[in-house]
């Protein structure tokens, strides 16, 4: 597996730059024998957004492109939960002992 996101200095776009994934897509790649997985990762909350993005019109055929490849392509909504499972109450800047958990995964594969 390998991080495929990287910051693009920009001295005039807003707090100097941006950060562009592979292929507008993907922030990471996991490779195992034949399969090859594509991730984009997120807070669980922008899960849809990221989902319309994908699948917007200027996005779609890269997404085709690599399912038709033979690609997996998942977004993950990440989120800090409790050993419990629920959603921490402490806020994201505290030291509580939560720890961040795969809440959703969506497999884009089939919607294309």
């Amino acid at each position: 597996m390998d991080v495929c996101e990287r910051w693009v200095p920009n001295p005039g776009h807003p707090g100097g730059g941006k950060r562009r994934d592979l292929f507008g897509l993907v922030d990471l790649v996991a490779v195992r024998d034949t399969q090859t997985m594509g991730v984009q990762t997120t807070s669980a909350t922008n899960v849809s957004a990221h989902l319309t993005k994908m699948t917007d019109p200027l996005h779609r055929p890269l997404l085709h492109a690599l399912v038709a490849a033979g690609w997996l392509v998942v977004c993950h909504g990440w989120r800090k939960s409790t050993r419990e499972g629920r959603a921490c109450p402490h806020g994201v800047g505290q030291r509580c002992g939560c720890r961040f958990t795969l809440h959703r995964c969506v497999d884009l594969t089939g919607g294309v």
